[in-house]
């Protein structure tokens, strides 16, 4: 390729214009930045605490430091900030804090348990699900990214809904249930709570993960198969349910990244229970944590 720059001198109050062709240079492009991925680990012993590491699993650095087990952290959709619940206050509450582990916030205060909270696009609302209105059976519920105005979306005294993950677009939200009856299959409905669409019809648990960054597919792991893996579909519940994972081990918990060109996971496939990634059809699986402690929960940087 022909490589040219232009430099500009002025000399004596005239301007000198001199031009430079290198040919056969070769300009290489700037390496991809390197994707950050925050996870749950008990590690260095004790509770689960978050940690994020680079997508290759390098540069591991612990967030928490608590005496209560942490679970399922998320990152605002800016990566600023990470949403997790933790235990560290007695029972199960939603906390954020800012990406580098300082700022720790608990939003929620309630004697019964808030879990996996998941933002919405916008980063101004979290949805999680909770037991707070009946023990033992756990309802959808809303709330703004400070903890304030808490909306139950389901309402349901009889089953649970849990498992509530926002789409792309900030319109529908995707949740697991066992409202007809069974076990758990995948909904759909308004982010107001409104119009719930089951979209999976099976004997066996599915459970929802993740929404593709286009909003057009969901990854949910199910255990139709015989044991837990990793399964996608269409956001509207059309066309093939396809398997991307195929062990006798436990494959769960899969999350998207925000270019949609790797979905990370955790898995015992290798005897403990670790961090994989892998390409959107199942391909390239690559084992990234080998601490040999529990490694799961993974969630990648937006």
């Amino acid at each position: 390729m022909q490589y040219r720059r232009s430099h500009r001198a002025l000399a004596g109050g005239a301007a000198l214009i001199v031009s430079a062709s290198l040919v056969g240079f070769t300009s290489s492009a700037p390496p991809a930045p390197v994707r950050q991925i925050v996870f749950v680990s008990n590690r260095q012993g004790g509770y689960n605490e978050v940690y994020v590491m680079r997508e290759d699993g390098k540069n591991v650095t612990r967030l928490t430091n608590t005496t209560g087990q942490e679970w399922e952290p998320e990152w605002s959709p800016d990566g600023t900030k990470i949403a997790f619940t933790s235990q560290r206050d007695g029972n199960y509450e939603i906390y954020v804090m800012n990406a580098d582990g300082t700022g720790q916030t608990r939003l929620t205060s309630d004697p019964e348990s808030d879990f996996q909270p998941s933002w919405s696009p916008d980063g101004s609302k979290i949805v999680f699900h909770s037991t707070r209105n009946s023990p033992g059976i756990s309802d959808v519920w809303v709330m703004n990214a400070d903890g304030s105005n808490l909306v139950n979306l389901t309402n349901s005294p009889e089953w649970s809904d849990y498992q509530a993950t926002w789409s792309p677009d900030g319109n529908q939200i995707a949740f697991n249930s066992k409202r007809d009856g069974g076990e758990n299959e995948l909904y759909v409905m308004d982010a107001d709570g409104n119009n719930p669409v089951r979209i999976t019809f099976n004997t066996a648990n599915d459970l929802m993960d993740d929404w593709s960054p286009d909003g057009t597919k969901l990854l949910f792991t199910s255990f139709r198969d015989g044991n837990s893996e990793i399964y996608v579909m269409n956001a509207d519940g059309s066309g093939p349910q396809t398997r991307l994972t195929n062990n006798a081990a436990t494959d769960a918990e899969a999350n998207w990244s925000s270019d949609g060109t790797k979905i990370v996971f955790w898995s015992t496939r290798n005897g403990s229970q670790d961090v994989f990634t892998m390409n959107p059809n199942g391909s390239s699986v690559k084992r990234i944590t080998t601490s040999g402690a529990i490694d799961c929960d993974p969630s990648w940087k937006p």
